[in-house]
């Protein structure tokens, strides 16, 4: 967690700070689909909010998460494919949608834990939060579109999208850690 980094602003305005961007982010990303030639598509709202919480602890990361939700369910077009309003959290990405707050908190608390951001610890948090979304999320999507895939069926499919978000993610993390590492005077 790289929140003690920042050292510009006093602690508590440091954690409204961040969750301010935190929603900027994923307000302005959230919507963002990247697709790929015969796979599913990767979305940015769930890599954001695994950023968030794994740079900035689970504070930050909930309280942005938390506001990211309140937003699309008010309609604005802060989910994937510019998509909002409250009927998400009922449909068949509403698990998915649930999941975020509890990813952000289960990476966020491990990330605060870590003493170091490198790529192995980063890339395990990553694929950690995503086991979260997505064990949380197919369940309920297959559930609610009564459809006869199994989740089993589906992880071949999930793989190629779920290893390019951890790589993206912990690179992200890591640059994060080193710009905003302490530097060292060389005489």
């Amino acid at each position: 967690m790289f929140q003690e980094r920042i050292t510009l602003v006093s602690p508590a305005w440091r954690m409204v700070l961040l969750t301010v961007l935190g929603w900027l982010a994923l307000g302005l990303l959230g919507p963002v689909v990247l697709r790929l030639e015969g796979e599913l598509p990767i979305t940015l709202q769930s890599l954001l909010v695994l950023v968030w919480s794994i740079c900035w602890g689970w504070k930050v990361g909930v309280a942005a998460t938390m506001g990211y939700l309140a937003m699309g369910a008010v309609g604005l077009p802060v989910f994937a494919n510019g998509a909002g309003g409250v009927e998400h959290f009922m449909g068949s990405t509403a698990g998915f949608l649930w999941a975020f707050p509890v990813s952000a908190l289960a990476v966020g608390m491990l990330a605060e834990r870590l003493t170091k951001h490198q790529f192995i610890g980063a890339a395990g948090l990553f694929l950690l939060g995503q086991a979260v979304i997505l064990g949380l999320g197919i369940p309920f999507r297959l559930a609610v579109t009564q459809t006869e895939a199994s989740f089993m069926t589906l992880i071949p499919s999930l793989l190629p999208p779920v290893m390019i978000k951890t790589a993206l993610g912990t690179l992200v993390v890591v640059a994060v850690g080193r710009l905003l590492a302490p530097r060292r005077d060389v005489p």
